[in-house]
């Protein structure tokens, strides 16, 4: 009997301390670094329009991080972003460290003119993990473009 309790005991034991218990003893999540995608659409798809993204509602959208060369005195901006692919045309994937209920944008036309810029919610789903340990996020976003109107009257606002 004894046998069969210190049995009982030690699996315990070994589920607890794997994570895969989930009663009242505490349990260890994994040291695995998430990150988040998001697919960025333009409302009107547009070609040769380029897109900057932040994380955070306080942030300042600017180019993905560039790795300083070494003994280089510059500092990358922090945008919480480290990719961004794509085009105007067929959408952007964006790939942050965490998943901001908020991103700021920003759209440029080929000449670098503000076309539109803002904050967008966000809502994002995780893909995989556990709900106790966090898991890897998506997100699908569409940036309501608004376009100059055709009669000349200029219809770009800044959403903020």
């Amino acid at each position: 009997m004894r046998r069969l309790a210190s049995s009982i005991a030690a699996a315990a034991m070994i589920l607890a301390l794997t994570g895969c218990a989930s009663f009242p003893i505490p349990f260890a999540c994994p040291a695995i670094g998430y990150s988040s995608a998001a697919s960025v659409q333009l409302s009107a798809p547009t070609a040769g329009l380029s897109l900057e993204l932040c994380s955070g509602e306080d942030c300042l959208p600017g180019p993905v991080e560039e790795p300083v060369k070494v003994g280089s005195t510059a500092t990358p901006i922090a945008t919480g972003v480290f990719g961004l692919e794509g085009d105007s045309v067929g959408g952007w994937t964006a790939t942050l460290l965490d998943s901001p209920a908020l991103m700021g944008y920003r759209v440029s036309d080929a000449d670098g003119a503000i076309v539109q810029e803002g904050i967008i919610d966000v809502d994002w789903a995780r893909i995989d993990g556990t709900e106790q340990c966090g898991g890897n996020q998506h997100a699908d976003v569409i940036i309501d473009l608004q376009l100059p109107r055709a009669n000349g009257v200029d219809s770009r606002v800044r959403h903020v």
